[in-house]
């Protein structure tokens, strides 16, 4: 599990947080933590966005040159049978204190 902080230091109102991982539990568990712990700094979630992971034609066009030369079978398997890393992006607000 990955996260990004956008801007990495300091005290700006608006923090952007991404979360990639393989797996789409992965990012909504951590997500879940991290907004209960921004919530106790006064940060909300304002909005979020997910993009699933996809694995680009590269990949598939390298595999298929190889695969005369077994090297091919090798990247398909990895293809077929692993999930590229999908990436949560969220963007947290610091709300005023209420009164």
């Amino acid at each position: 599990m990955d996260i990004d902080t956008w801007p990495p230091e300091g005290n700006s109102p608006v923090l952007i947080r991404g979360y990639h991982s393989r797996r789409y539990e992965d990012l909504i568990e951590s997500f879940h933590r991290d907004a209960v712990l921004l919530l106790s700094q006064g940060y909300e979630p304002a909005g979020q966005h997910y993009v699933e992971g996809q694995w680009g034609a590269a990949w598939g066009l390298l595999a298929l040159i190889l695969t005369p030369l077994i090297v091919g079978l090798v990247i398909w398997s990895q293809i077929l049978t692993s999930r590229p890393i999908g990436k949560l992006t969220v963007t947290y607000i610091r709300r005023a204190p209420a009164h």
